[in-house]
């Protein structure tokens, strides 16, 4: 499966969450097709973000995204994928407070996690059944 990671990039980052999550989705034997959430943020010079970030979450087969905090790109990348009738996949801390935008949404998982070996765990599980079934059921 190709899939797509859309974690925040600016505010609210976390580099060692956004390396658990790709961890998970290579070592499930899917494809990260958003590589770059993995490096440090630089200045982007002659790339569209907007448009690489779009067709991402539009192409993928699963969007997973760490909505533990904030962030509004992360947000657009998960309206594209809702949009394109993708399926996904949303991570949060317990206890963190999620928009009722997200709460209210279909055709969405949430995965709740204390720690992040939990995250990987349950993730990894996740992954699997939406490898075996091409949809899951919520």
């Amino acid at each position: 499966m190709k899939i797509y990671l859309s974690v925040p990039m600016i505010a609210n980052r976390s580099l060692e969450r956004a390396k658990v999550l790709a961890e998970t989705i290579i070592q499930s034997g899917n494809e990260l097709v958003s590589p770059w959430v993995l490096r440090e943020v630089e200045k982007i010079d002659g790339i569209d973000v907007f448009l690489r970030d779009k067709r991402g979450a539009e192409s993928c087969d699963l969007l997973i995204a760490d909505v533990s905090e904030p962030s509004t790109g992360v947000g657009m990348e998960i309206m594209a994928a809702y949009n394109s009738g993708k399926d996904i996949v949303l991570v949060a801390k317990k206890g963190a407070k999620l928009s009722r935008m997200l709460l209210h949404m279909d055709r969405k998982t949430i995965v709740e996690y204390d720690d992040l070996h939990e995250l990987k765990t349950e993730l990894k599980q996740l992954i699997n059944q939406f490898g075996r079934n091409s949809k899951v059921s919520i």
